[in-house]
């Protein structure tokens, strides 16, 4: 996979092209996360935050703060970018994975193309609120999505400088991490989406998003004692059934190669992980969250070691938990709930909850 051909402007200090919503100040990031919300009139985040306890600042932990550090060192160090290999949807996947799409620093983190207004500005802005607030919904709901470290403008290949949101990697220390992304609800689109979007997105992924209210966007899956790397795009998904979702833990596990314990363990980790997510939906009436997906990923390693009896000699149950991760992603789409819990989004997360329950590979 080649590099990327990439310039920092550095002498930018504030984002750009995101007027009057989001500026980050001058010496950030003196005490943690120093964002601040400045708007003539009252965005949705910041009705949000009316009547909510104070946000006053508080420490990171170190591992966050040694991060944040590294971020700054982006506009010195951008040779350390490349092509994020992982990337399985969006902007910049399919045939060839290309510097349109997420890029990868090799000191932990990943940048993400801010998508043209309002999409764009609405990620920063939920990014930025939700990682700052001190409110009990806001500080849960950002364990269950990657940290944020604000923006960075890169020029690629020469082009003009574009804005960039600064994110965790999910993949960080993983030695052939596999990875799926499924996208949650029925409803893929905000509530002032036009007749013509509506009927675009209704018209994908029948076979699982309005009867599951989940679609599969993408997969990568590894088979064998080096890890090779086989990826499955948007097609996949396109073509599932309803009576044939099983097939997606049958790749992603590669359960026809892979052995039958491990895949129970992994089953019995996502599981947890996943419950952990519902119980946050059940109760939380802050937001509605339309076309956002949660990104699970594993490390292809805890298939390693197994002796020829097909006992792993090595992985404990608890040893596999420190290899699976899931986060809620992409929050281009992200709508005041008024009280009102988010159906949609409960209804996909039950669902693919319920995949994961129901799923019994015997080998």
């Amino acid at each position: 996979m080649e590099d990327v051909n990439i310039s920092i402007n550095s002498d930018i200090k504030r984002p750009q092209g995101v007027p009057n919503i989001l500026s980050i100040s001058p010496d950030w990031p003196r005490k943690g996360h120093d964002l601040c919300l400045a708007s003539s009139a009252p965005s949705w985040s910041q009705q949000l935050k009316n009547g909510w306890s104070s946000t006053a600042k508080t420490n990171l932990e170190e591992e966050e703060k040694s991060l944040t550090k590294k971020v700054l060192n982006v506009g010195k160090k951008g040779e350390k970018l490349k092509p994020l290999e992982t990337q399985v949807a969006g902007h910049g996947t399919g045939d060839k994975i290309s510097h349109r799409g997420m890029l990868l620093h090799e000191d932990g983190f990943v940048l993400k193309p801010a998508q043209a207004p309002p999409k764009g500005t609405r990620e920063i802005e939920f990014y930025s609120t939700i990682s700052d607030s001190q409110h009990p919904v806001d500080r849960k709901l950002y364990s269950l999505i990657p940290k944020f470290y604000g923006t960075e403008r890169l020029s690629r290949d020469g082009l003009n400088p574009s804005q960039y949101l600064v994110l965790e990697d999910l993949t960080q220390g993983m030695v052939a991490p596999c990875v799926m992304d499924v996208k949650i609800g029925a409803k893929t689109y905000g509530p002032m989406a036009t007749p013509a979007k509506i009927a675009q997105e209704d018209a994908k992924y029948l076979g699982t998003k309005k009867p599951l209210g989940f679609s599969v966007l993408g997969i990568i899956n590894r088979s064998g004692e080096d890890g090779r790397l086989k990826r499955y795009d948007k097609s996949f998904g396109m073509q599932l059934q309803t009576d044939s979702v099983k097939q997606i833990l049958n790749v992603f596990f590669n359960t026809t190669s892979e052995n039958p314990a491990i895949v129970a363990k992994l089953v019995k980790h996502f599981t947890a992980l996943l419950e952990d997510v519902q119980q946050f939906f059940a109760s939380q009436t802050h937001y509605h969250i339309y076309a956002s997906s949660i990104l699970l990923v594993y490390d292809h390693c805890v298939f390693a070691h197994v002796d020829k009896a097909g006992k792993n000699q090595v992985w404990c149950n608890e040893d596999i938990g420190k290899h699976v991760r899931l986060k809620i992603i992409d929050f281009a789409h992200v709508f005041p709930a008024h009280g009102e819990l988010d159906h949609n989004f409960i209804y996909g997360l039950d669902n693919l909850c319920n995949l994961f329950k129901s799923f019994n590979f015997a080998g």
